[in-house]
């Protein structure tokens, strides 16, 4: 561990930015402004980041375990060969952010969070959570979304062709647009009304 380090008797870290090639274990980083940092081979077990602004940052080879980010802002940010585990994200902006370069597997639960103009393309997301998000112009497309909880998000034009939404839950979920004719949906769950934009791959009239 760095020795810059100093912690109060919650662990909690001030006066430090994380370096190169350090290892840290159930820390809190708070109300910090990070912008453009460059990390590379670093690793975080279990800690905590509240109110950190890591804008257009740049994580290579770093890794995220049992981690909780909350109200950050990784807007624009990088996760090259990075691995993300047991990773919770609750109210952060992660705009931007190309998610297919991160390592695989990836665990990542996400709530609250803003996810627009991001790919999570042919990614393997089963069992994934992204509740309350704001999804828009987001690409899904060939992603593995079985069982996942897609629950009240906004997916206003984002794609899902060639997606397995097999069994996920799309409840209260507004402004998808799914085909049924090239995405799996077989046992997933969806609200009135917005479940009827399912019908609009057909070109059929409701009335």
């Amino acid at each position: 561990m760095s020795p810059d380090f100093i912690k109060d008797s919650e662990a909690s870290v001030t006066g430090i930015i994380p370096a190169d090639g350090e290892y840290y274990e159930e820390l809190k980083f708070e109300k910090k402004e990070f912008e453009n940092l460059l990390l590379n081979n670093t690793e975080f077990y279990s800690c905590t980041f509240t109110n950190i602004r890591f804008f257009k940052s740049k994580f290579n080879n770093c890794r995220f375990e049992k981690c909780l980010f909350k109200n950050c802002d990784l807007s624009l940010s990088k996760f090259t060969s990075s691995l993300f585990i047991d990773v919770k994200w609750d109210n952060c902006k992660l705009m931007g952010i190309d998610w297919t370069s991160v390592s695989k597997p990836v665990k990542i639960f996400l709530c609250n969070c803003i996810l627009t103009d991001s790919s999570f393309y042919n990614m393997d997301l089963i069992g994934t959570e992204i509740i309350k998000c704001t999804a828009h112009n987001t690409d899904f497309e060939k992603v593995n979304l079985r069982k996942a909880d897609c629950s009240k998000t906004d997916f206003n034009l984002s794609r899902f062709a060639g997606a397995d939404l097999s069994g996920a839950d799309f409840t209260e979920a507004l402004n998808y647009n799914i085909n049924p004719e090239t995405t799996k949906i077989k046992n997933a769950k969806f609200s009135y009304p917005e479940v009827l934009s399912l019908l609009s791959a057909w070109n059929i009239i409701i009335e």
